[in-house]
């Protein structure tokens, strides 16, 4: 077992191994009437494009059809412009092996205190740099990359096919593919949901995701203010990789509002990176990043202000009279025949994809097969 990685007792929580078999790969579709979740999810995209999406719901998940994903795609880049505002504005996550699709929209508060976090953990960063030794060289290429999206090859399946998860915050060093620290922001509601995505993180990286972080926000209860943090790594028993939650659900700040005395948001330099890069670049030396519990409170508390007060809050006042002049309005872009072109060639390698995966699934042994 790797020094780095924590060691096993009683107050964690070890996700059972069989939930990270891979399950077998289910026959295609044989009907396109089976993709039934695509014109939902189109659907929502058109309504959070338009302004229409109003439920306010952080978490909507839709369970897919094989080849639906592709589908899903293919519509969107038929449409220029709903192509465009997708990739920019909608954060998604798609995790390929369960085909399960996950549109995520965090509220105000959600990104202000992700924000306040984000940066307090750089400022500790910055500090670190001002040195002269190794840690200090080491903190010089750790960088936040926020909502990046973030591909995961799955293992035994068709090249090309990847998970995609867009994280709420990471850190990332500049010699490592994926970040080695991830934040995420949950709900009451999404509380379980979060513990699914952070193994996904960990265990679809080859725990070149480190640590994965959950700061949970009780709007779930009438009147609680009561807000959580949890702490997930990996964990190295024989020859098996395991999950364990090091924090679980520890309250930082009570049904109250108050500060909790628990430790806070504990972090040490070397997981910013994953465990062979760290070694080689800072040996044994190491420092810890701390967030305490007082100061998560203050960051919780002044997003939830703010978000509150948002009426009352002033603004530039401009002189009587004083007109205001816009440019004037353009038509839409039209696809053009290029785009067309170019937008049928991607439509193409997309059955290709889907062909060699119906392929792969007819040759493949079935579990448990000598073959």
């Amino acid at each position: 077992m790797s020094a780095s990685q924590p060691s096993l007792n009683k107050t964690q929580h070890i996700t059972p191994p069989s939930s990270f078999v891979r399950a077998p790969l289910t026959p295609p579709p044989t009907d396109e009437k089976a993709f039934t979740q695509a014109p939902r999810v189109i659907a929502l995209f058109n309504d959070i494009q338009a302004g229409r999406h109003i439920s306010g719901h952080p978490w909507t998940e839709f369970q897919l059809a094989r080849g639906e994903y592709d589908e899903i795609e293919r519509q969107i880049r038929r449409d220029g412009s709903l192509f465009g505002y997708v990739k920019d504005k909608i954060r998604y996550d798609y995790n390929a092996i369960h085909r399960r699709l996950v549109v995520r929209m965090p509220t105000a508060v959600h990104q202000l205190f992700i924000a306040r976090v984000e940066d307090a953990i750089f400022s500790q960063l910055k500090l670190i740099r001002e040195g002269s030794d190794d840690a200090a060289a080491f903190a010089q290429k750790v960088h936040p990359i926020r909502s990046t999206d973030l591909y995961f090859p799955v293992d035994g399946a068709p090249l090309g096919t990847e998970s995609k998860h867009v994280p709420d915050a990471a850190f990332c060093h500049t010699d490592a593919l994926y970040p080695g620290v991830i934040i995420e922001i949950a709900y009451s509601q999404t509380k379980k949901k979060l513990a699914r995505l952070a193994e996904d993180y960990l265990l679809d990286s080859d725990t070149s995701v480190q640590v994965v972080v959950g700061l949970d926000i009780e709007y779930g209860k009438k009147g609680s203010r009561n807000a959580t943090l949890s702490v997930w790594r990996t964990y190295v028993d024989g020859n098996e990789l395991r999950v364990v939650q090091e924090v679980a659900d520890e309250a930082f700040r009570n049904e109250q509002g108050d500060p909790t005395d628990h430790l806070g948001l504990r972090l040490q330099l070397r997981d910013f990176a994953y465990e062979q890069l760290a070694a080689r670049e800072i040996g044994d030396t190491d420092r810890e990043l701390v967030i305490t519990t007082q100061q998560l409170c203050e960051y919780l508390d002044a997003a939830e202000t703010r978000v509150a007060g948002l009426k009352s809050l002033s603004k530039h006042s401009l002189a009587p009279g004083l007109k205001k002049r816009k440019r004037s309005e353009t038509p839409e872009d039209q696809i053009t025949s290029d785009d067309e072109a170019r937008y049928a060639q991607q439509e193409e390698r997309a059955a290709k994809r889907m062909a060699q995966e119906d392929s792969d699934y007819e040759d493949a042994p079935m579990e448990g097969s000598s073959e």
